[in-house]
């Protein structure tokens, strides 16, 4: 009976414990799935090539949006534990991606089994997802609606099937999934899809008037000392012969610094007669005839080509450009000066870009164009893209005075909101206690956590040094011949700050900004704010964009 109760008490016991023991686990997986988001099964490994940076990885995978790229950048980050720095990346390097946008939302009307493989396909003009149904994956009329469905999950960022783009790469659905027909589709069903077919304004991608073409070309001309007229009247005299006139609303005017004058024949007005004039007429005097389909890259490759001088490529590796700081970042095309005995360089990169929320920050720009690199941003629909001038209310830069070592020291713990005085008196004996008085002039002292700190630059007695310790004093020496970085870290070092030095790389992505990394050498001290001291002069505008997006303070000496 005893062992019966007993039996009964344990089993009672047990029923109060496991179930609240199964509670708390199941609350730890849901916590743990949350907070990873991703699971190793929609993920694939990918090898770095050469000129690979990790924004132009992002954007290979399939589905991916601009404004996917922060998320991924982080969830690629989470992958990959043992790669310290995303930002540097090198040929070979093999990483784990995600398989999709985790940036998507979860669709319900999701095909309920995902393709096994996929295909990427860029979009050409006049196409429509009907039309690529139809003619790449050879799907019949009644699977249409199911098949528009499996695209939409395939690419989270085509929110109306209507609506695709010229250029555009969408992923398709593989061969392997259509193995099952998909239901047909009802004669309503079919109708609406015939009626949005047809519909051409959702066919093709707006794109950017002649005005707005022009803003931009005169803008990138503008960038190299040209200038682009397109009112008026242009003469041009003939010896012995009067003149031609040209009217500049027809055939707009480059004219490139000494370098070349383009004129562009828009609609083809011109004939070869008159090219042949300015050609036998005037030395580096060009007429370049525009198609009604040219975009605004197709005709300032034509007007490079032309001047022989300039040269206009596509890139696909990163740029980089300034010295301290160094800024790396993308661009589309890059336009170089033609050197002798040397390799061509660099004066103006193209962003092409389709959104406005992708745009550099104005210090970046402007940065790029005191090191002598142009950047134009232009959107293909609208035209010119331009953030407005950011207005830093910023203090003046602290600079570290290096006069002495003495007032280096002294101005840097300033800046660190330390204590300091200099040129005290400290005393060493006194008459109370060793019979007499004598004191000893330190350099800087620091008055911390009920701790005296005394600096000097210079050697002092060995006694001396004894009786300033007995009494509680921390001594630090400093060489008066040190590098200011390395009497910095000396006196950092016996503060017991916590400070790094070395390169450190500042990432737009980190913070939701177009990719660009900013990079420089310094140390970093941790105090109550973040102080980056360097040994150049920061430009203002990158100085305001560290502490802005960053909290990053320049101190420079």
């Amino acid at each position: 009976m005893i062992k019966n109760i007993f039996l009964l008490v344990f089993v009672f016991c047990g029923m109060l414990f496991f179930p609240w023991s199964v509670a708390a686990r199941e609350d730890t997986a849901q916590i743990t799935l949350k907070k990873t988001a991703i699971s190793r099964q929609t993920t694939h490994e990918y090898t770095v090539r050469k000129g690979d940076v990790i924004s132009s990885i992002i954007r290979k995978i399939p589905g991916i949006t601009n404004d996917d790229i922060p998320d991924n950048y982080r969830i690629i980050k989470e992958l990959n534990p043992d790669i310290a720095d995303l930002n540097k990346l090198y040929a070979g390097q093999v990483i784990v991606l995600p398989g999709k946008s985790f940036a998507a939302p979860e669709d319900s009307n999701k095909t309920e089994n995902p393709p096994e493989e996929s295909e990427a396909y860029r979009i050409k003009k006049g196409d429509s997802l009907i039309r690529i149904i139809h003619q790449e994956l050879k799907i019949k009329n009644a699977d249409v609606l199911k098949t528009i469905k499996t695209i939409q999950s395939l690419n989270p960022s085509i929110v109306d099937p209507n609506r695709i783009y010229a250029g555009q790469i969408i992923k398709l659905p593989g061969k392997t999934f259509f193995v099952k027909a998909p239901d047909k589709m009802n004669i309503e069903e079919q109708e609406e899809v015939k009626i949005k077919e047809d519909d051409k304004v959702t066919q093709e991608k707006p794109v950017m008037s002649a005005a707005e073409r022009l803003a931009v070309i005169r803008h990138v001309v503008s960038q190299m000392k040209g200038s682009l007229t397109a009112t008026g009247f242009y003469y041009l005299p003939i010896k012995n012969a009067g003149q031609v006139t040209i009217d500049c609303e027809k055939i707009p005017v480059i004219e490139l610094e000494n370098v070349a004058t383009v004129f562009l024949d828009l609609d083809n007005r011109a004939n070869d007669n008159l090219k042949k004039v300015i050609r036998d007429s005037w030395t580096n005097y060009y007429l370049v005839r525009i198609d009604k389909k040219d975009d605004v890259i197709a005709i300032l490759r034509k007007v490079m080509e032309a001047t022989k001088v300039y040269t206009m490529t596509k890139n696909d590796g990163l740029m980089t450009f300034g010295s301290a700081p160094a800024i790396e970042l993308m661009v589309d095309w890059i336009i170089a000066k033609k050197e002798p005995r040397s390799r061509n360089k660099p004066v103006q990169g193209l962003r092409i870009l389709p959104e406005s929320n992708l745009l550099l920050p104005k210090a970046i720009t402007n940065y790029a164009g005191k090191s002598g690199f142009a950047i134009t941003e232009f959107s293909p629909e609208t035209g010119l893209l331009s953030k407005p001038e950011e207005v830093y209310s910023l203090p003046e830069a602290p600079v570290l005075p290096q006069t002495s070592a003495s007032d280096f020291i002294y101005n840097l713990l300033k800046v660190l909101g330390l204590d300091a005085a200099k040129s005290v008196e400290v005393k060493v004996f006194d008459t109370v206690k060793h019979g007499f008085n004598l004191s000893i002039t330190a350099d800087v002292t620091i008055r911390q956590a009920d701790k005296q700190y005394i600096i000097f630059t210079r050697d002092i007695n060995r006694q001396f040094i004894n009786v300033l310790k007995e009494a509680g004093n921390e001594l630090i020496f400093i060489s008066g011949t040190d590098s200011p970085k390395v009497i910095m870290e000396k006196v950092l070092r016996g503060l017991l700050f916590n400070f790094t030095s070395g390169y450190f790389t500042f990432s737009g992505l980190e913070k939701n900004q177009a990719p660009f990394h900013l990079n420089f050498n310094g140390t970093k001290i941790k105090s109550a704010r973040n102080y980056y001291v360097v040994n150049f002069e920061m430009d203002h505008g990158i100085r305001g964009l560290l502490q802005e997006l960053w909290s990053a303070n320049v101190v420079s000496y």
